[in-house]
């Protein structure tokens, strides 16, 4: 049989930057899987680098893929390679030859058993996704997203009818591919009022780009009872697939939601992207919420900002507040201001206690906000809290949450648990146990971080807790292969007239505000994985000299125009976008030429698609005094929803400079800035760039 010959993976790569450098190894003498591993490493180099080296002053995509090694490394590097040749040649003798009969079953079950190519099939069977691209805010087919080249062969599965397989009581109709690949809609079918499980929007057949479609085939043979307890095709593919299905939204839609809010007795929980703010914080929002609304602002994503001091915690506090006020919200309307992690858990419990103490049962609680500050995913943690009644717990539906914006199409809902003394004070001897275990386990923590390096243990973590529990009803899973038979399913719904809920207060998972100054709505989601950061933030430090421009990715570019001969500015955002500087002179030139390329990562893909991407535009230029005090971070420079710069200037001295971003969206200054000292994460100067190698996400201590 076959035997699958790969590199080891310190080899593969080191082979590949081996060949960047003048070694005296002649390439022929390589495997084939080097080779191909050096084409593929340098395919810009190759078509564009050549061209414009000359202007191109730092890549970190060349930095990455470039090894500086001297002459000894160089001897290793040619004996490992050797050696792995030598191996190579002696493994191929032991492959025992193919047998030249089984060449004559060449068909589909030699195709199953031994992986023919694809490269076999014929033209009209092979799927062609190279033009699919898939928006959020645009009527459009449905996107395959690639996270990784590992899922490609996973993503070829999920073709037209293929997603049908999970659903019950459904036969696949094979002749025509549009419908197999929705299901069969049905206009003349009136639509349901019972909304979806996981995004709140009312459940229909009708057609598949309106929220909340169903396939006829589903829609039609489910009784009010179990619509009550599905979930739409969209929630369905992002809860279990990782794709997103398009779908129309007007943003007009989500304001008269939210306008809704203005004559009620409620409390808004402002949700905050901490890594992109002001651009997510709705500049018309104050105004829709009503003049005397009480709010308590939460400012989520904590555990990505890199912890550059001890107390940067509460400058990010104070840096929030005066966003929010800056936004229109008045002072005295702020009872108080979170920072948390709805991924993690940080802070929520706090947050929890805060709105029993300012709040309690007086009315409402709505989580309002701009798309993709977490929303879905916060609303989620306070349904496992005790925030919620015990005894609708089990019977609310998880809200969908994804990275794409614009999850949430209506509104979701659970009731709230009254907060008497008693449950108060149960509540806080809970937490005054866990304290201690809490703070024990941080210190922990952070003694691995120190000792590993490892910024994965120093994240921010924290435990959302219930005091009051009840045994928990297990839920069945309407899309599982069990539920094919036709049985009648079990009916596990909240009855909002039932005497438990009747006089309840409810909190709401409102739609995101599309802020104007957001890129994330031009970008396709595989675009928007690589732009939103996973993992704590490590700051990036570039020297600048006047004259200069840097690129990031293909998202925004920040000028130097005048002032000290030389600065220091510290990139924040996520490693999976590159950067570049060149001369401004060369700038625009350079961003026509290498935009889709590796060089400038996103956005890329096929002419049409760049061809639609909006030119970047300048800003008005952009005035920073220095500060007395050194290594301070003078004031912030956000590009949209990309990441921001901080600028680092002598003290006394004035700096000029320019910013650009697609259509001139979401350009700000934040002064203070949100890490005055996040120079000290730096790392040390590489010797004849100008960048510094990548710096820590933590200070450690």
């Amino acid at each position: 049989m076959f035997h699958r010959l790969t590199l080891p993976k310190v080899i593969k790569s080191s082979c590949c930057l081996y060949l960047s450098r003048t070694v005296k190894l002649p390439k022929r003498n390589l495997s084939n899987h080097v080779q191909n591993a050096a084409s593929r490493t340098f395919t810009v180099a190759d078509d564009v680098f050549n061209k414009w080296h000359d202007k191109i002053l730092y890549s970190s995509y060349l930095e990455s893929t470039t090894l500086k090694m001297g002459y000894r490394q160089n001897k290793i590097m040619e004996s490992k390679v050797k050696q792995y040749e030598k191996s190579c040649m002696q493994r191929s003798r032991e492959v025992q030859p193919f047998p030249v009969a089984l060449k004559q079953l060449q068909g589909e079950q030699f195709n199953e058993l031994y992986g023919a190519d694809d490269s076999t099939k014929q033209p009209e069977q092979q799927l062609d996704a190279s033009n699919i691209h898939q928006m959020p805010y645009r009527r459009a087919g449905m996107a395959v997203i690639k996270t990784s080249i590992a899922e490609e062969e996973h993503d070829k599965k999920i073709t037209t009818g293929a997603w049908m397989s999970d659903y019950e009581y459904y036969d696949e109709d094979e002749e025509s591919d549009t419908t197999s690949f929705y299901g069969t809609p049905d206009p003349n079918e009136p639509s349901s009022h019972i909304p979806c499980g996981g995004c709140g929007a009312l459940l229909h057949c009708i057609e598949p780009s309106i929220p909340g479609y169903l396939p006829s085939q589903l829609f039609k043979q489910k009784s009010k009872e179990q619509l009550m307890t599905t979930i739409c095709q969209r929630c369905h593919f992002l809860k279990h697939y990782n794709i997103a299905v398009n779908v129309t939204v007007s943003a007009e839609d989500y304001i008269d939601m939210i306008s809704s809010i203005k004559n009620k007795k409620a409390l808004a929980v402002l949700l905050v992207d901490l890594l992109d703010f002001p651009c997510s914080i709705w500049p018309g929002l104050a105004e829709i919420l009503g003049p005397h609304r009480p709010i308590v602002v939460a400012g989520n994503k904590v555990d990505l900002i890199p912890q550059a001091s001890p107390g940067y915690l509460e400058n990010v506090r104070q840096c929030l507040t005066k966003s929010i006020i800056d936004s229109g919200f008045a002072r005295s309307n702020i009872k108080h201001v979170s920072l948390i992690s709805a991924n993690t858990g940080y802070g929520v419990e706090e947050l929890i206690t805060r709105i029993h103490n300012v709040w309690g049962t007086r009315g409402d609680v709505y989580l309002v906000g701009c798309t993709n500050v977490g929303k879905s995913t916060l609303f989620n943690a306070l349904l496992r809290s005790d925030l919620c009644k015990v005894q609708a717990a089990d019977l609310v539906q998880r809200a969908t949450a994804s990275p794409w914006p614009g999850t949430t199409i209506r509104m979701l809902k659970f009731p709230i648990l009254r907060p008497s003394d008693f449950r108060l004070f149960q509540r806080t001897q809970r937490l005054q146990l866990l304290r201690n275990e809490l703070r024990a386990e941080a210190q922990l923590r952070r003694k691995q971080a120190n000792a590993s390096g490892n910024a994965k243990h120093a994240t921010l973590i924290g435990h959302i807790g219930r005091t009051f529990e009840k045994e928990r009803v297990e839920t069945s899973d309407h899309f599982a292969l069990s539920q094919r038979t036709g049985a009648q399913l079990p009916i596990l719904t909240l009855n909002e007239k039932n005497e438990r809920y009747v006089n309840s207060k409810w909190c709401y998972d409102t739609p995101g505000v599309v802020q104007p100054d957001q890129i994330l709505d031009l970008l396709t989601t595989e675009e928007i994985l690589l732009t939103v950061p996973k993992e704590m933030i490590r700051p990036r430090t570039y020297l600048l000299k006047q004259g200069m421009t840097i690129f990031l990715a293909g998202l925004g570019r920040l000028d130097y125009v005048t002032g000290p001969e030389s600065i220091r500015v510290i990139l924040y955002a996520a490693m999976t976008l590159p950067t570049l500087i060149c001369h401004t002179t060369d700038a625009s030139a350079l961003y026509e030429h290498l935009l889709g390329t590796d060089m400038l990562g996103v956005p890329f893909g096929t002419g049409n698609r760049l061809e639609s991407w909006p030119p970047l535009e300048c800003a008005p230029e952009i005035l920073v005094h220095g500060v007395e005090e050194k290594h301070v971070t003078v004031c912030d420079i956000l590009l949209a929803s990309a990441g921001w710069f901080g600028i680092n200037l002598p003290k006394h001295a004035e700096a000029v400079f320019r910013a650009w971003t697609p259509n001139r969206r979401g350009v700000h200054v934040r002064q203070p800035a949100l890490l005055p000292a996040g120079l000290a994460l730096r790392g040390k100067r590489i010797r004849g760039s100008l960048a510094y190698r990548v710096g820590t996400a933590f200070k450690a201590r």
